[in-house]
């Protein structure tokens, strides 16, 4: 199986297509290069990542995000629906967007080690003995690391959901390695080492197109006192932009148009946030 990582680099050398402002993939010229290189949503990514910003847009993006993530953070909790962590990254995005904020959707897999260690971590597996779908998503806008506004609303066995924070919110969230076990079942993991794969390899042979996804796109920690969450991508998503979406309801019975209509008036300071 060829990594997926290079088809990004021929597209680089291939094609040409201008980043030029926030949510640009909404362009009919980048959805013609998305249908001819379904890998250009990493470009896109990566164009995010590497932007070198002035020290005035770092510090809009610091005092408009938190207060954006405390708004639908609460819209989150009032809707009370578990998961939404697909659906609310979306609208996140394409709110940052609409201020001028460059960002992108991550889908992938959590481990939660909670503090104190009294109940076992929480593993989102990305990987079992039958196809599953990527269990989490959360958005990237630097220089936040990881904006997650579900976590909390995923699905828990005990009381422990009562430690996870409503909504996480880092910028300074280290980039760690994956092991084998972050991301496989027990069942899948026993049978992968019984074929004779090697724990230090076996990601690498086993899962190729995630294995060299992560040396681009790299797993990265955030603390809090309660909870230790690691948050390991493994692919991207494209936030819908079609007019069917914008209206339909998405959280708390709010569309994104409404979300949309709101916003200026919550980041004014004469909103609930």
């Amino acid at each position: 199986m060829a990594p997926r990582m290079s088809g990004t680099r021929q597209v680089a050398t291939d094609e040409y297509f201008r980043f030029d402002v926030p949510g640009c993939y909404r362009t009919q010229a980048f959805q013609a290069l998305l249908a001819r290189h379904p890998e250009a949503l990493q470009l896109y990514a990566r164009h995010v990542e590497a932007q070198a910003h002035e020290p005035a847009y770092l510090q809009r993006v610091r005092q408009l995000v938190p207060r954006l993530v405390r708004w639908l953070g609460a819209e989150v909790a009032a809707d009370g629906r578990p998961g939404l962590c697909v659906q609310t990254s979306a609208l996140l995005s394409r709110l940052l967007e609409e201020l001028g904020i460059w960002n992108y959707v991550v889908a992938g897999g959590c481990v939660l080690s909670f503090v104190p260690a009294d109940v076992r971590p929480r593993v989102f597996y990305l990987f079992d003995l039958q196809p599953v779908e990527v269990p989490h998503a959360w958005v990237v806008a630097p220089p936040y690391d990881v904006i997650d506004l579900t976590l909390r609303q995923q699905r828990y066995p005990g009381p422990e959901g009562r430690r996870i924070p409503t909504q996480v919110l880092s910028c300074r969230a280290p980039q760690v390695t994956v092991q084998p076990e972050d991301v496989c079942t027990p069942a899948l993991l026993q049978g992968l080492l019984l074929r004779g794969w090697t724990r230090e390899t076996l990601l690498r042979r086993a899962f190729p197109e995630f294995w060299h996804f992560l040396k681009q796109f790299p797993a990265r920690r955030v603390q809090t006192p309660t909870v230790s969450v690691t948050y390991i991508p493994a692919r991207l998503l494209l936030p819908p932009w079609h007019e069917a979406w914008e209206r339909m309801p998405l959280i708390n019975g709010k569309s994104f148009v409404q979300f949309r209509s709101e916003m200026t008036l919550v980041l004014s300071g004469n909103g609930a946030a």
